[in-house]
């Protein structure tokens, strides 16, 4: 769909379809900073002693780390994008999906696919999370 259709039908409803999901965002935003700039950091530097202790130091100890803290930021964050993506992508001429129909509908997908209707394609999620990690904390110590 065109993006001048997008907007004209948004400004018809006062622009309020484009804040669908918001709650949700502010949520995985919120996760993400405490994960990011509290828990994180402690766990890598714990991760890195651990590891250190084998022999392995530098960038391999970084990566490890990483290894270690993206699962647990995509656990918690995953549902909340999953809210997201349902809030997000009814339609705009339709009635908007509140956050309670949308934890009625991973509710509804858990009890039809167990935990993996909540986590379904994360694999690919936690591989781009030590990746980027990764990288931004090599490139974190390459600036200082």
């Amino acid at each position: 769909k065109p993006l001048m259709e997008i907007l004209g039908e948004s400004a018809s409803k006062n622009f309020a379809p484009l804040f669908r999901g918001t709650v949700p965002l502010m949520g995985h935003s919120l996760a993400s900073a405490i994960l990011g700039l509290v828990g994180q950091p402690k766990l890598q530097k714990w991760v890195q002693k651990q590891v250190g202790e084998f022999g392995v130091t530098g960038s391999a100890s970084n990566l490890v780390a990483s290894a270690v803290v993206s699962p647990i930021y995509v656990v918690v964050t995953n549902p909340l994008s999953r809210l997201e993506v349902i809030m997000q992508t009814n339609s705009i001429k339709g009635k908007s999906i509140g956050v309670f129909e949308a934890c009625k509908e991973i509710g509804t997908d858990m009890a039809k696919f167990g935990l993996s209707g909540v986590f379904r394609g994360q694999g690919i999620g936690i591989a781009k999370a030590i990746v980027s990690l990764t990288l931004f904390h090599e490139g974190r110590m390459w600036i200082a």
